[in-house]
């Protein structure tokens, strides 16, 4: 079951060692109460290491993963924020020719998988992580500024489906 599309503005909590941050961030996506998969298409910003939108799913605060492009010292990378009281950050190098780059987050119980692709149809994982399952998250984008038109600039073709 899921609800309409929302926008919500929330907060992201991340722990690294002793340091605790806290990030507000926007929401623009659905609610799942189930399992799911989210797929959007990104240019990475050029002028910026840290994506300005990502793909997430947040369970609370505190359980939390989300995924975004990034394009640092001449190369296009996929970078990877997971919470689950402690924050693991990883980057993934890609390899491709294109401007653009596909993201897909996919929740099967417990497990949420990272994906990436050039074309939006051949997906190679990068990552498998877990998030408790069977309980409700927030699926979609996360912003740390509202949605309005120049978001889509770098976020484009969001596609949410339901199992």
């Amino acid at each position: 079951m899921i609800t309409p599309y929302f926008e919500i503005k929330t907060t992201f909590t991340r722990s690294a060692g002793s340091e605790q941050l806290r990030e507000h961030v926007y929401i623009y996506g659905l609610e799942l109460e189930g399992d799911g998969e989210i797929a959007m298409r990104f240019r990475p910003e050029h002028r910026h290491q840290h994506a300005e939108a990502s793909l997430t799913i947040r369970v609370d605060e505190s359980n939390w993963i989300k995924t975004g492009a990034e394009y640092l010292g001449g190369q296009h990378l996929v970078s990877t924020v997971t919470t689950r009281e402690h924050t693991n950050w990883s980057l993934s190098p890609v390899d491709t020719e294109s401007d653009e780059i596909w993201l897909r987050l996919i929740r099967a119980g417990g497990t949420i998988t990272v994906a990436h692709a050039d074309d939006g149809v051949d997906y190679t994982t990068i990552a498998s992580t877990y998030l408790p399952g069977g309980v409700p998250v927030m699926a979609g984008i996360a912003s740390t500024r509202p949605v309005h038109e120049s978001f889509w600039d770098a976020a484009q073709d969001l596609d949410i489906d339901v199992d």
